[in-house]
């Protein structure tokens, strides 16, 4: 009785501590686009207070006893009692555009950091509670880490496929708040199992006595650091370079959890399963595909990488539980595990973003995870291969490359961007290095990437690369001489440039002088955006335009002498590039007035008298990332009440992931609103567009919605818009509660956002 009591109530602490991460990714996220960097910054936040309560968990057990430390927790725990509810201020939001991640830890520390605090000590102080126990598995309690670690991947699951949908974020605050009372009751019960039982430790005459050699502490630093950088970095990579899904940041931490629960159960089979042979291979394949941009297909390259990860936390988590020490070094154990996760956030979540342009950590982490592998297996007798598996394995990868290679001449990565015999250098380098662990070899495998990465070239196609807290911005130089597809013995090489956001395009301009420059992309002139501008250029009827989302600034093309654009971006970056003529002419040729407005356009908008303006685009849907607090009932009265009596809310719903009109067919009906859409094809274009204009053009999906009949009719003029239907049981979304599993594309074609 007294295991399952103790297994529930650390069970309940890991439940509370990973509920409460995506119900506040939940609050924060949509206030900075969804970008995956909050989540990767909130990452590192709890990983911070994790520690916190793990040094709080040491340190005062060791100083005071298991009687009066006892007590001591259970009186914090009831103080915590005052920060119920759960409650984030979100008032000044607006400031977090310049510096995001401050504002992040700071918000987070005045709101959740006590609770965090405490709840994050619980799982160790328990688990060193239950050595006093008398029990029979006493003198070994790391097995009640899996159950820690249980608990936090239910939460992990449980959360967006029942809490999410079912409840709203009040009531999940309420039910947080219910479970941490449960909590508390139930650490109140572990602690009574202890007492009748009279096995109080004696505070420590000593406490530096009982410290573990420093070398060891290094040892679980480093064996913490890399697979929580490796699940970071590959959450990162699968988020902004392949066509990630809502939710799949779930599957990494899973693997990540997952891994914990399998080499700290009490059968010890998964921790002593030899993972360094495996994951040779996973690291090796892993890179060669992130430096040929290997994306397709997407159902075989993200599992590959969530392999390679599970091969990486098995491998460093298993060696983790085997160098477990004795439980009077178990609080120490979990701090300096603790610190290794919490330096993996900080070079993933803070240094890495300043130092790279690319995500150039995914490499380095896969590198290092295989050179420690190595490493650790040089004296192993075990670890052995035979000239015959080299050179079979050597020359599988090889050809690998060269056909890579062959079917992308025209691709240079920022690996290695002189091309694929860097690339073969590089693997054949690590492959000896991974066969036989030599020192020489890892400062020549060291000088080979630095090389590759200060003295080649970025390649001809690529003009720009940048990274900011809101992801990676390329600007890409498109190429275009197919002459047989457009049916001609001869075609004229013509160049575009293309501003992107991971997988998500924000905008195309022709780069050719003698040619007209004409919006492409989703904003061409006869798609249902150009026929709202063409309507709303009757008797001059939208003088004023509010446009959320700036992209490359296509839209200002269609600005006149008695027009002002107000754009709201909310990255810098991306301001920086749309106003640089050098990549993008939109807004240096715009015959309007025009203003960059940087911050959350919601929050920005608020600022804004209302009867401002005749026409408000939101264009901000388009990436899987929807930021849901700009698709809700409040923002639409907001935006409605910054429109002029006969004004005009556009939406450019795209989307691979998500089918949104519905939602807004929804709020548009609470609200009172007309709402019209319009599914635009190319193909079906009346105007004569040059073939390679016409290439670049990209279907598209407009809603419009008005409180006008008159300018719903002037709309339908320019355009064959068609009432949108009424989807049955499509929940209201407030800022309370909204679900996207409620519409989304399980069957979507790849196509319907490039």
């Amino acid at each position: 009785m007294t295991r399952f009591i103790f297994s529930l109530g650390i069970f309940v602490g890991s439940f509370l501590l990973f509920l409460i991460q995506p119900m506040v990714g939940k609050i924060l996220l949509p206030g900075f686009g969804g970008v995956p960097a909050v989540w990767t910054t909130c990452m590192l936040f709890f990983q911070a207070a994790l520690l916190a309560g793990y040094i709080y968990a040491e340190r005062s057990i060791s100083l005071l006893g298991f009687r009066r430390q006892s007590l001591l927790h259970l009186i914090l725990l009831l103080c915590g009692i005052f920060f119920l509810p759960l409650d984030i201020d979100l008032s000044d939001i607006h400031n977090a555009v310049h510096q995001p991640t401050f504002w992040l830890f700071s918000q987070l520390t005045v709101s959740i950091g006590y609770l965090f605090f405490l709840i994050a000590a619980n799982a160790p102080l328990l688990q060193r509670y239950y050595s006093y126990s008398g029990q029979d598995d006493a003198v070994d309690p790391y097995f009640l880490y899996s159950a820690s670690n249980a608990g936090s991947l239910l939460a992990l699951v449980a959360y967006p496929f029942l809490f999410e949908p079912v409840l709203r974020v009040s009531q999940q605050k309420g039910l947080w708040s219910a479970l941490y009372l449960l909590q508390i009751f139930m650490v109140f019960l572990c602690i009574s199992r202890i007492d009748r039982r009279k096995k109080a430790e004696v505070p420590d005459q000593n406490p530096g006595a009982s410290r573990p050699p420093f070398r060891n502490a290094l040892m679980w630093v480093f064996l913490g650091f890399v697979p929580c950088s490796a699940m970071l970095a590959v959450t990162t990579h699968i988020a902004t370079d392949i066509a990630s899904g809502p939710l799949l940041w779930i599957f990494p931490l899973s693997i990540y959890l997952i891994s914990f629960i399998l080499v700290f159960a009490k059968n010890p089979v998964w921790r002593e399963i030899r993972w360094e042979r495996r994951l040779l291979h996973g690291i090796i394949l892993s890179i060669i595909v992130y430096h040929f941009h290997v994306f397709d297909p997407f159902w075989l390259v993200i599992p590959l990488h969530f392999l390679t990860l599970f091969l990486v936390c098995m491998y460093f988590h298993g060696q983790l539980a085997r160098m477990r020490p004795g439980t009077e070094h178990l609080n120490s154990y979990f701090v300096w595990m603790s610190v290794g996760g919490i330096a993996g956030g900080i070079f993933n979540g803070l240094i890495a973003p300043l130092a790279f342009a690319t995500q150039a950590e995914y490499v380095i982490t896969m590198l290092i995870s295989g050179l420690a592998a190595a490493f650790f297996c040089r004296r192993d007798p075990g670890h052995v291969f035979g000239k015959t598996e080299k050179a079979l394995v050597i020359s599988v990868y090889l050809v690998l490359i060269l056909a890579l290679h062959a079917r992308s001449p025209g691709n240079e990565s920022h690996l290695m961007p002189l091309g694929a015999l860097q690339l073969l250098v590089f693997t054949g380098i690590s492959l000896s290095l991974f066969f036989k662990f030599r020192a020489g070899k890892l400062v020549l495998l060291t000088a080979v990437y630095v090389a590759g990465q200060f003295f080649g070239a970025t390649g001809s196609l690529n003009l720009l690369t940048t990274r900011s807290f809101f992801g990676i911005l390329r600007v890409n130089r498109v190429v275009s001489q197919d002459a047989e597809k457009f049916g001609r013995t001869q075609a004229p090489v013509d160049v575009f440039y293309q501003l992107s956001h991971g997988t998500t395009i924000h905008g195309i301009e022709r780069k050719v002088d003698i040619r007209p420059v004409f919006p492409l992309a989703y904003y061409s002139r006869e798609s249902p955006i150009g026929a709202i501008f063409r309507a709303g250029r009757i008797n001059r009827a939208s003088q004023k335009i509010g446009i959320i989302g700036l992209g490359c600034g296509t839209l200002a093309w269609y600005g006149r002498p008695w027009q002002h654009f107000d754009f709201y971006e909310i990255d810098p970056e991306v301001i920086k590039i749309a106003e640089n003529p050098a990549y993008f002419s939109y807004l240096k040729d715009c015959r309007a007035s025009w203003k960059n407005i940087v911050g959350d356009a919601r929050i920005n908008l608020q600022t804004v008298p209302d009867r401002t303006y005749d026409l408000l685009v939101i264009d901000a849907y388009s990436s899987d990332a929807v930021p849901t607090h700009l698709l809700t009932v409040e923002a639409f009265r907001l935006y409605r009440s910054k429109l002029k009596e006969n004004g005009i809310l556009a939406l450019h719903t795209s989307n691979r992931y998500f089918n949104l009109p519905p939602v807004i067919k929804r709020i548009c009906d609470e609200i009172g609103m007309r709402v019209l859409v319009g599914n635009d094809n190319p193909k079906n274009y009346s105007l004569r567009y040059d073939d390679y204009d016409l290439e670049m053009i990209k279907t598209s999906q407009w809603v419009a919605a008005t409180d006008s009949e008159p300018a719903a009719r002037l709309l339908q003029i320019f355009w064959k818009w068609e009432p949108l239907p009424e989807k049955a049981g499509m929940d209201l979304w407030t800022d309370d509660h909204a679900s996207l599993f409620q519409v989304y594309r399980w069957n979507a074609p790849r196509h319907l956002q490039p």
